[in-house]
């Protein structure tokens, strides 16, 4: 069973660190602990809805721990993933040009109801 869980986590960890194997994580009982990862910056960028005039230019992780359920309830108990630190840099996509577009007028109209990115608004 430990091997399949392993295998599911390997195929699952891929999509989201940059260069990944599972030679990186060793299955310590129901806990997978992982240190100094880079994050795949498009995948944090679709998962988190950030707007296309941001681009993640850095993403990582201090310390990722996965805390899996017993096996005989895996269907039902949650997947706990901790982080212990996390340094995100965005910046603004220069390829955008914000001052021709017809939106732009009504997004700094709207300032008191939402930021100008719209992403302070899926955090609260």
């Amino acid at each position: 069973m430990e091997a399949i869980l392993a295998c599911a986590l390997e195929y699952t960890l891929k999509y989201w660190l940059k260069s990944f194997s599972r030679d990186q994580f060793k299955l310590q009982g129901r806990t997978v602990q992982l240190s100094n990862l880079e994050i795949n910056g498009d995948a944090l960028h679709a998962s988190m809805g950030l707007p296309p005039a941001l681009n993640v230019t850095k993403a990582k992780v201090g310390k990722f721990e996965i805390i899996l359920p017993y096996v005989s309830y895996v269907q039902v108990e949650p997947i706990v993933i901790q982080i212990d630190k996390l340094d995100l840099v965005l910046e603004e996509n220069s390829d955008l040009d914000g001052s021709s577009s017809p939106n732009s007028s009504q997004l700094s109209g709207d300032s008191s109801k939402s930021s100008g990115y719209g992403f302070a608004d899926k955090v609260r």
